[in-house]
């Protein structure tokens, strides 16, 4: 039998199976007394008889306090013993159950009046067979019976007094049933279980709820967990709803974003009504021609670097064996004038004494002539390129330099008594002399393997420094001395430094930071020194290094060296030690 709902529920049913308008009866005597709640057919609602005679729903009952085996009647306080199953036990009120059948089901027209051939065709579309008549296809569903049927068996079997009170409805509005309770199989499930150990089968019937597995566990009805569900998931739908728009914009962001780095196509109208397609490159497009056009530039410079290398090493070239050649043709000539000499001496000797005597003269002006040319033929092949290698190397900037050094003006700058000037004679010497404030500027040239280097010691007196911009020109590089012995000093150093790297003229000049007196302690290390200078910020557009070194000793000054040498030659090219 199916669940049923409250009164006022199936007399506004479907309404192509409801009566005509009528006056309704008084539904009063179908209200519970103590809830003012319509009676249902199953649920909490369920009419009870006491032993009095008055009826209550089941859902009341179960709130009446009970008195040891019985419960007192809310109208009369008459007691009813209840048994074990308590209010289960109670009979129902079956009078009042088919009078609320009777009003539910008296004013019910035929089917055939009020069901129209479309309402038929749609219900037929389901192809459920009637359980009467495999051969029909059901259009209605009996509630009381659980049969589907045709209107033919529907009218047949449903013909006499008792079964034409059974509720039929369209297919389309059959009930859901309850499924059948596991344990108790005779009865419907009708409660689920609230405690988290049944979660998994929260499902059960009164039987299990009042004696079973579920005894004393929370509970609540079907439909009301069954409701809650819904909210939940209804909740649950719309937070997914969200995060799939959520997704959804991300996901066009991102195609936006893979057009844009891609390309795509424009469709353009032509004046003549006909359409074009124009590829529009996209930010990889770009890129690509970016990368294409940097590296034609730099092919054009290289072409441009290597024809000036070319002509510099052919001007070299030239002169060169044009030296060699006006050598080659003076010396052809001075073996001439040596074999003239040679023959006129021999001729002479084969004369007679007389001739030899007058000959004297002659013979002793060309021996003469010989000994001044040998005289000055001695120093000739010690001036001679007679060495056939032609030393190149590569600047960084790809220019050619041929010969065994290539030149580098260095600018040492500082604070005064950070040790530069004692720097600059370690390197010249390879001596320590105790030097006293330099007043303008000292001059040397210090040889490393292929380089020469021209290093400017200039004062650091707080006076002097004004003049340091003097020196600036053509200069390739730069030695800024730090004492790391005086610490009270370092702000002071890393202000002129900060100046220093803003010169126009030094902008392309290479940077080496010389910490000099590490021998003697405390002394700040070239980590604190590059910590407190914050070189890696202020030396970022430029080659940098900085160097720890020693006056005394010299350590640290050949690597510094060193690496003044690799900005200068490119990378790769060797060493004319």
């Amino acid at each position: 039998m199916a669940s049923g709902g409250n009164i006022r529920g199936y007399s506004s049913c479907n309404n192509l199976l409801s009566a005509s308008p009528q006056s309704q009866p008084d539904n009063t005597i179908l209200e519970c007394r103590v809830c003012d709640e319509v009676y249902q057919f199953q649920g909490e609602k369920v009419p009870r008889l006491l032993m009095c005679g008055h009826t209550v729903c089941h859902q009341c009952l179960t709130r009446l306090p009970v008195h040891g085996q019985s419960i007192m009647c809310p109208y009369d306080r008459q007691p009813t013993e209840m048994r074990d199953s308590g209010v289960w036990g109670l009979k129902k009120n079956f009078a009042l159950l088919e009078l609320l059948e009777k009003l539910q089901y008296s004013k019910q027209v035929p089917f055939r009046t009020v069901m129209s051939e479309v309402l038929l065709a749609h219900e037929k579309g389901f192809e459920i067979p009637c359980d009467e008549n495999d051969l029909h296809m059901a259009v209605l569903f009996c509630t009381v019976c659980s049969t589907h049927l045709c209107l033919d068996c529907s009218d047949h079997t449903h013909s006499t007094k008792t079964l034409a009170r059974h509720k039929r409805v369209p297919i389309s509005e059959k009930p859901k049933e309850n499924p059948k309770c596991v344990y108790h199989p005779m009865h419907l499930v009708e409660f689920a279980c609230l405690e988290e150990e049944c979660k998994t089968s929260s499902l059960m019937c009164y039987i299990c709820k009042d004696y079973g597995r579920h005894m004393k566990h929370k509970h609540t009805l079907l439909e009301t967990e069954a409701e809650n569900v819904r909210t939940s998931i209804i909740s649950a739908l719309q937070h997914i709803k969200l995060f799939s728009d959520e997704v959804a914009e991300s996901a066009r962001k991102v195609g936006s974003a893979i057009h844009q780095i891609e390309g795509g196509y424009q469709v353009l109208n032509g004046s003549n009504g006909t359409t074009t397609a124009q590829q529009i490159p996209g930010t990889a497009g770009h890129a690509r021609l970016k990368i294409k056009q940097y590296f034609s530039d730099l092919r054009e410079t290289l072409n441009r670097q290597e024809v000036a290398a070319l002509t510099t090493v052919d001007t070299h070239i030239r002169e060169k064996l044009c030296i060699l050649r006006q050598q080659q043709d003076d010396m052809a000539i001075l073996l001439s004038q040596i074999s003239a000499v040679c023959q006129k001496c021999e001729g002479t000797l084969q004369q007679d004494d007389t001739k030899v005597l007058l000959a004297k003269p002659e013979v002793s002006a060309l021996l003469d002539t010989i000994q001044k040319q040998q005289s000055q033929f001695s120093d000739v092949p010690d001036q001679l390129p007679l060495d056939p290698v032609i030393p190149i190397t590569f600047t960084k900037d790809n220019r050619v330099h041929i010969g065994p050094k290539i030149e580098m003006r260095v600018v040492t700058l500082g604070l005064d008594g950070a040790g530069k000037t004692s720097l600059l004679f370690k390197l010249k010497q390879n001596e320590f002399i105790q030097t006293i404030p330099t007043i303008g500027f000292n001059v040397e040239t210090v040889e490393y393997k292929n380089m020469k280097f021209t290093i400017w010691d200039v004062g650091g007196q707080h006076k002097i420094r004004p003049l340091w911009k003097h020196y600036y020109f053509n200069t390739q590089a730069v030695i800024f001395v730090v004492d790391s012995h005086n610490k009270d000093r370092i702000p002071e150093a890393y202000s002129e430094l900060a100046k220093l790297v803003q010169e126009k003229e030094l902008r392309e000049a290479s940077l080496l930071v010389l910490a000099n007196k590490q021998d003697l302690h405390p002394c700040l290390s070239i980590e604190e020194i590059t910590e407190q200078f914050g070189l890696f910020k202020l030396c970022c557009n430029r080659s940098w290094h900085i160097q720890a070194c020693d006056s005394n000793t010299g350590d640290g000054l050949h690597d510094g060296l060193e690496w003044l040498s690799r900005q200068m030659v490119a990378a790769g090219a060797p060493d004319l030690a």
